[in-house]
């Protein structure tokens, strides 16, 4: 089922200098997922984050004045709720994207967007920190799978860049190598769950509608494994009742303005 979620075809390779290249693709990708933002009933009336590459040698906790969790050492980019800016680490960034190409780019500036709509939620959460860091990147894939055909089909469907966001020791905060892949999936629609507070806790626990996916993506949660992985899914969003082609954010309840960390 794997091959032909992912197909497991690597991407030819390609040069991405630093400085202006890797700016000009920041800009591009930016431009594209807030065509998403725009369009989604749920977040077009709200302000789309400013998305800032910081200079080199700048990490996102030297700018950002929030309080700075533990669990997000290593982090390409964030929310920054303080000053409501999205913040990409140029040297970590142009590491990535050596890796995985502008999908590297579509995935941190789609998973700090969704953080911005998790800090702007007004109902209550009690989830806990893996599920609420899978619900990013369940929300992030919904941004990707909305943006416009410019972005390529590569650039939206490469699983590399969730398998490999964070360390196996930080799993119990940001969930593990195939659940964030399977959140991802799911928000661009290529499984049977949803981005819910119920679905993304139970993904947490490792319980999804469809476990053969689920266990397929377990054989990539080895850092060796996923650290040279390039997966690229060959299938698209499915429609399903109560939720067509392209998925929506639903079911937040937003404020007009971030009123807190949404990674506890």
């Amino acid at each position: 089922m794997i091959a032909q979620l992912t197909g497991l075809q690597p991407l030819a390779p390609r040069a991405y200098a630093a400085g202006d290249k890797l700016e000009a693709s920041v800009q591009r990708t930016s431009r594209l997922l807030r065509e998403s933002w725009s369009t989604d009933p749920s977040t077009a009336s709200l302000p789309f984050p400013s998305i800032d590459l910081l200079p080199a040698g700048t990490g996102v906790r030297k700018v950002c004045s929030d309080p700075a969790p533990t669990h997000d050492q290593g982090s390409v980019g964030i929310y920054c709720v303080g000053n409501a800016r999205v913040l990409l680490d140029r040297n970590l960034l142009e590491w990535r994207v050596k890796s995985y190409g502008e999908s590297a780019i579509a995935y941190w500036i789609a998973t700090a967007l969704a953080e911005s709509l998790l800090s702007r939620r007004s109902d209550i959460s009690s989830l806990p920190p893996a599920a609420t860091n899978l619900q990013a990147n369940c929300l992030a894939g919904v941004f990707i799978g909305a943006a416009p055909t410019q972005m390529s089909a590569e650039m939206k469907k490469q699983l590399g860049p969730a398998l490999s966001a964070y360390s196996s020791y930080q799993a119990d905060r940001m969930g593990t190598r195939p659940q964030r892949a399977y959140a991802l999936l799911t928000g661009i629609g290529a499984t049977e769950a949803s981005c819910s507070d119920t679905d993304m806790l139970a993904l947490a626990n490792g319980r999804v509608p469809d476990p053969g996916v689920l266990a397929e993506l377990e054989q990539f949660k080895d850092q060796r494994g996923s650290s040279s992985l390039v997966a690229v899914m060959s299938s698209s969003c499915r429609p399903r009742p109560q939720a067509p082609c392209p998925r929506r954010i639903n079911g937040l309840k937003l404020s007009a303005s971030g009123k807190k960390s949404p990674l506890p």
